[in-house]
């Protein structure tokens, strides 16, 4: 029967030297693939084992890098958010330092208004100045004070001092609010058409329905006609922007200011201008000169006011003295 071929054997001859005995070994012939087999197979297995473990260590690492740089954004949001706790804090020492100055000038202001007000009383109390001073009757236990006094003392003082913070911030406050009132009744009163827009009081035709000098029939006279001479000068009578500064066959040399709230005046019959569309003009500024041009009988300046668009009579207005006409 053929032997299989695993089963054979093959002889392996050591000899050590010459004179020794020489071993011989009897393998079967399948070491031969079994052998280098399991020498692959080891050194694909370490290699194998290695790569899984570069892998897991360049894993390991990644990861432990993305951890150190998020805890390290932590720490550099934490730093962040602490030096600005840090401005805020110094911020509000520096807005403290402040309050204490303001509150020292404050003091200090009525202190000065403690002594205005001795000189103001001195006279009265010089007599009771010049006796001796007499000492007030007091009596009572002299205690020494405890450490519980002192505190109470000290926190007494504070919601004192604080009071008086809170006292003259309310009357600044209520200050600001009365400047603030008085700026705008001052705007108010300085766009308001009280000034008389020329020097003369002579009214020569009012406001209301007349008889046209020209037709001789019943007409409306949206304005007042003032008396004076040929190149007299004529006054805006509010503050305001010039709207319109110009020519018209009716009007004139004629202009239009505007002065807010709805208010507007005119002024008719000019010689010439003193003034341009677009311009700011100030109560009491002159816009013109006295004439008869357009439609007119003689010299004299037609002035009307306008509210909202409407001609009103401006008699209610002209409150105004002679003295707060600017001159020419």
């Amino acid at each position: 029967m053929k032997q299989r071929w695993w089963r054979k054997k093959l002889t392996l001859m050591l000899i050590a030297g010459a004179n020794r005995r020489i071993v011989r070994l009897k393998l079967p012939e399948i070491s031969l693939f079994a052998v280098p087999t399991v020498l692959v197979t080891i050194a694909a297995g370490g290699t194998l084992a290695f790569v899984l473990l570069h892998d897991r260590y360049e894993t390991t690492q990644a990861q432990m890098q993305k951890q150190f740089e998020g805890t390290e954004q932590q720490l550099q949001h934490t730093i962040e958010s602490k030096d600005a706790e840090l401005v805020h804090l110094q911020a509000s020492l520096i807005d403290l330092t402040q309050q204490a100055e303001q509150f020292k000038a404050k003091v200090e202001e009525i202190k000065q208004l403690k002594q205005v007000l001795a000189v103001m009383t001195d006279g009265a109390t010089a007599s009771a100045a010049n006796k001796p001073e007499q000492p007030q009757p007091v009596g009572g236990t002299e205690l020494t004070p405890t450490a519980a006094d002192v505190a109470q003392t000290i926190v007494t003082t504070k919601m004192s001092l604080t009071s008086m913070i809170n006292d003259m911030n309310g009357l600044m406050a209520s200050l600001a609010e009365s400047e603030a009132k008085l700026a705008e009744a001052q705007h108010i009163r300085d766009i308001t058409p009280t000034l008389w827009p020329t020097r003369s009081r002579t009214v020569t035709s009012g406001f209301g329905i007349r008889l046209d000098p020209f037709s001789e029939r019943p007409a409306m006279h949206s304005g007042i006609d003032f008396a004076g001479n040929t190149n007299d000068p004529v006054y805006a009578a509010a503050e305001g922007t010039v709207a319109v500064a110009g020519y018209d066959g009716q009007k004139g040399n004629y202009v239009i200011i505007n002065h807010g709230r709805g208010l507007a005046t005119e002024y008719m019959h000019m010689t010439k201008l003193s003034v341009k569309s677009g311009q700011l003009v100030k109560k009491g500024q002159q816009v013109g000169f006295m004439g008869s041009t357009g439609r007119s009988t003689g010299t004299h300046l037609h002035y009307e006011v306008h509210k909202n668009g409407s001609p009103v009579d401006p008699r209610p207005y002209l409150v105004a003295t002679r003295k707060e006409n600017a001159e020419p």
